[in-house]
């Protein structure tokens, strides 16, 4: 944000700045690859006089989730490097992981739904061990692409979301022998273990509203799946989650992003790399 003159009589002139693209350069944090996927159109959703709502509407669109899913899919070995193996706290690993950020809670379930039916063919050793988790509050905001702190609030989502959540959370519970759920310390503790399976590289992906997306690391997370706007900070916050320095075999950190976000990323770059 612009410095008020009220924070320089406070604290005086600024004594350093440091910036994303300073820690790029420095090696500190890994670059980014970022593809912009183009997905079959729905109706003219590029059409300023469409409402935000009614386009996000036509993003949900069956044939369109159908083809990111399938998409994904194909391309998951390849973007997390799953030729590529390394040591891991003792144990031999193979590729990275990756979080697939959604629009709304409702784009999410869909997502979740899709990937579950779409993996129903494959052998059980290749399924992806698919995780799913979502809140009332930020994550079920109006999405202007910027990302609020995480809430831990499941009291207030509606019925079906939480009987939805319930249901993937026992998905979870099935995969691992955990006894998760919706209420408040068992949610809380479903975050953590989520959390921590995520960086043990035992989890290949999951699916987000928000939650995630800021201030987590994992330096095992290479990948972000991206169908949801972002902008700005938010936009930042989000991409760095892929780019945490870990070993020699992840070079980068990997955007897959299913909307056009190439004038929002070039803006929020230019931002958070001039020093000023």
């Amino acid at each position: 944000p612009t410095r008020r003159s009220s924070d320089l009589q406070a604290f005086g002139d600024k004594l350093h700045t440091y910036t994303i693209v300073d820690a790029i350069t420095d090696k500190n944090v890994l670059p980014f690859r970022i593809d912009y996927v183009n997905t079959i159109k729905v109706g003219d959703v590029v059409d300023k006089q469409v409402s935000a709502i009614d386009t996000e509407k036509a993003l949900l669109a069956v044939e369109r989730i159908r083809q990111v899913v399938a998409y994904t899919l194909a391309h998951f070995d390849q973007k997390t490097k799953r030729e590529k193996s390394y040591d891991l706290r003792g144990a031999r690993i193979r590729g990275f992981n990756a979080l697939f950020a959604t629009a709304s809670i409702d784009a999410a379930r869909r997502y979740y739904n899709h990937f579950q039916v779409q993996q129903e063919d494959r052998p059980p050793a290749q399924r992806l061990k698919i995780g799913l988790i979502y809140s009332y509050g930020a994550n079920d905001a109006a999405d202007d692409g910027i990302l609020e702190d995480e809430a831990f609030d499941t009291d207030a989502l509606t019925s079906d979301a939480r009987s939805f959540l319930e249901d993937a959370i026992q998905d979870y519970n099935d995969l691992f022998g955990t006894s998760y759920d919706t209420s408040a310390d068992k949610f809380q503790n479903y975050y953590k273990d989520l959390s921590l399976r995520l960086k043990n590289r035992e989890l290949d992906l999951v699916i987000v509203v928000n939650m995630f997306l800021t201030g987590f690391d994992a330096t095992t997370l290479n990948t972000l799946f991206v169908d949801k706007n972002l902008r700005a900070h938010g936009l930042i916050q989000a991409y760095s989650r892929t780019n945490r320095i870990l070993n020699s075999v992840k070079t980068y950190g990997n955007i897959v992003s299913f909307r056009d976000l190439e004038d929002e990323t070039n803006a929020a770059l230019e931002l958070f790399g001039n020093k000023d």
